[in-house]
């Protein structure tokens, strides 16, 4: 009974996210070598600002969809 109380439930808006941005670290440290070399600094940061944007935005929308429930 006290690994069940020990064991608390990671919420949705918590792990979620945290999956996404893993995968975009991953994706950024495999694409951004070849796009710094062939000179599309601009893309790179203007995908990883609106990725970055994305992942919180779905953050707070699944907090506020838990706090409803």
């Amino acid at each position: 009974m006290l690994k069940r109380e020990a064991m608390r439930k990671i919420k949705k808006s918590i792990w979620l996210p945290a999956i996404i941005f893993i995968y975009f670290i991953c994706m950024t440290f495999m694409f951004a070598p070849e796009l710094i070399q062939s000179h599309q600094t601009t893309r790179l940061i203007t995908v990883s600002i609106i990725e970055l944007i994305v992942i919180i935005a779905l953050h707070f929308f699944l907090k506020k969809r838990e706090q409803i429930k």
